[in-house]
């Protein structure tokens, strides 16, 4: 039972096959084609046991006419299947009302096929509005023509209930069917600008070469920590570090080879980094670290550690191997200088080291 459950399943939600036309709609018109086939299935079945005869038979072309347009979706018609659809609902809904009375509902099937029609995105507004307007011109026609001839009502009370039943479940499925793929398409539209959105805040808070923050996206993640911090009065520190003889790896290996030295000990930033704050490409070769929850003291142990693994790293780029080393400056943050006295306090003891000797960590 689940295997063919699962065959019907993939047989209703069967792509399109031409690109210009849309999966979606062409399964909303096969689902909306079998549940309305079924619909006046069970409604001839009513006229017929109630002795109707007319309107049963009536009923038949009408279910074969759906049945034409489900299989026109498979052979690459949506907009012939629509045409179908939308046409014999409409003169299904005025001859049934007309003839059967307002009382039975019939003539709501108008405002189904309204649903369909502004579901499809290949349409374009001139003919949504061309349709809307048959619609409502039949619904009010029909609304007048049937009680103005005002037929007897037929058959048995039981019968009567059923009908009923049967076209409340049929509106309420219709309705419920085309709701959830407005629903569907608008939630996937939803996502797509979002996912859109996320990746163009990302490319503009990221450095394009490291995939680090960018030193937009780090004034803002400094002033955000800054403000927590000085609520809970709690200290942090932040740190800016530079490649030392960074223009002779460009002189002698070329910038290709500068830019490889300058992701590979991103890498290792972003490693270092990690669970203790952020850190940023503040400019050219210089690095902003900001130790989010750590003291001086062990925001430069933790830095000379790093110191000495790019030290001792042998980076090879197109058999070259290159040494490199890096200079730091650490300063622990006070609100009374604020963020850019940090940096700039920290920015001094970054040069002190490079007059020093470089390769070191001041604080």
């Amino acid at each position: 039972m689940q295997n063919l459950l699962i065959k019907i399943r993939k047989f209703l939600f069967r792509d399109v096959k031409n690109e210009s036309e849309s999966k979606e709609l062409a399964v909303l018109i096969r689902i909306m084609c079998i549940l309305t086939a079924f619909y006046f299935l069970i409604n001839s079945i009513y006229f017929a046991v109630n002795a109707i005869y007319f309107f049963a038979i009536l009923s038949i072309p009408i279910i074969s006419l759906y049945a034409g347009a489900f299989i026109e979706t498979y052979e690459n018609r949506t907009k012939i299947a629509l045409n179908i659809f939308t046409y014999t609902t409409i003169a299904s809904s005025i001859i049934f009302t007309v003839f059967t009375g307002w009382d039975k509902n019939y003539q709501w099937l108008l405002c189904i096929v309204c649903l369909v029609i502004f579901f499809s995105v290949d349409e374009n507004s001139k003919y949504k509005s061309n349709h809307m307007e048959i619609v409502l011109i039949s619904l009010v026609a029909v609304s007048i023509v049937s009680h103005l001839i005002g037929p007897q009502k037929k058959g048995t009370n039981l019968s009567n209930i059923f009908f009923s039943l049967v076209t409340a479940i049929y509106y309420g499925l219709a309705v419920a069917i085309n709701s959830y793929y407005f629903s569907k398409k608008f939630n996937a539209s939803e996502i797509k600008l979002h996912n859109y959105n996320q990746k163009l805040q990302q490319m503009a808070s990221l450095d394009a070469l490291t995939q680090l923050a960018n030193r937009r996206s780090m004034n803002e993640y400094l002033s955000q920590v800054a403000f927590e911090k000085e609520k809970k009065g709690d200290v942090f520190c932040i740190a800016i570090a530079d490649l030392d003889f960074f223009k002779k790896i460009n002189d002698q290996y070329g910038h290709d080879a500068g830019d490889y030295i300058l992701m590979e000990t991103a890498k290792i930033f972003e490693q270092t980094m990690e669970g203790r704050g952020k850190v940023a490409r503040w400019g050219g070769e210089e690095f902003l670290f900001c130790f989010s929850d750590l003291n001086l003291e062990q925001s430069v142990n933790i830095l000379d550690e790093m110191r000495r693994v790019i030290e001792t790293r042998k980076f090879l780029y197109k058999e070259n191997e290159i040494r490199i080393t890096i200079t730091i400056g650490v300063e622990e943050y006070y609100h009374i200088s604020g963020i850019e006295g940090t940096i700039s306090s920290a920015d001094k003891k970054l040069y002190e080291g490079k007059h020093s000797g470089r390769n070191r960590v001041v604080s």
